[in-house]
C-alpha cells in the first residue's frame, strides 16, 4: 500500500497520508504565507490516494496554529474530497489543546460548514 508524508515545519503542518489505514493526519502549525500551493497541491494528493478502492474514511486534524488562509483551504479541501466522491463516508476528528480556544472555534466552524461528519474532541 501507499503512503505519502510532508514533513511540518514552524510554518507548515505536517501531513500522512496512509492508503492502507484509509486516514489523512495533518498536524502542527499551519501560519504558512503560501497556502494556495500547498494546499492546492494537497488536494491533489488526496484526490489521488481516493482514486482507488481503499478511499478516505478518516481525517485528523491536530493544529495548534492556523491563519485564515490555511482555515479557508482545510474547509474547501474536504468539501472538494465530498463533492469529488460523494458516496464517502469521510469522518473528520477535529483535536484542540484545552488552552486553545482559537483552535476550538475553528473546529466548531468546520463542524458548521463542511458537508463531512466532524467530531471535535480536546486534547
Amino acid at each position: 500500500m501507499r503512503t505519502f508524508s510532508i514533513e511540518g515545519g514552524n510554518r507548515s503542518p505536517q501531513v500522512v497520508i496512509d492508503e492502507n489505514r484509509n486516514l489523512v493526519e495533518i498536524s502542527g502549525n499551519s501560519t504558512l504565507l503560501e497556502t494556495n500551493w500547498f494546499y492546492g497541491n494537497l488536494l491533489k494528493w488526496i484526490i489521488a490516494f481516493n482514486l482507488g478502492q481503499n478511499q478516505t474514511k478518516t481525517v485528523n486534524i491536530r493544529l495548534r496554529r492556523l491563519n485564515k488562509s490555511s482555515s479557508k483551504w482545510i474547509i474547501l479541501i474536504f468539501n472538494q474530497v465530498r463533492n469529488i466522491f460523494p458516496g464517502s463516508n469521510l469522518e473528520i476528528n477535529w483535536y484542540f489543546e484545552t488552552n486553545n480556544q482559537n483552535s476550538a472555534n475553528f473546529g466548531q466552524y468546520l463542524k458548521n460548514q463542511s458537508r463531512n461528519k466532524v467530531n471535535i474532541f480536546m486534547n
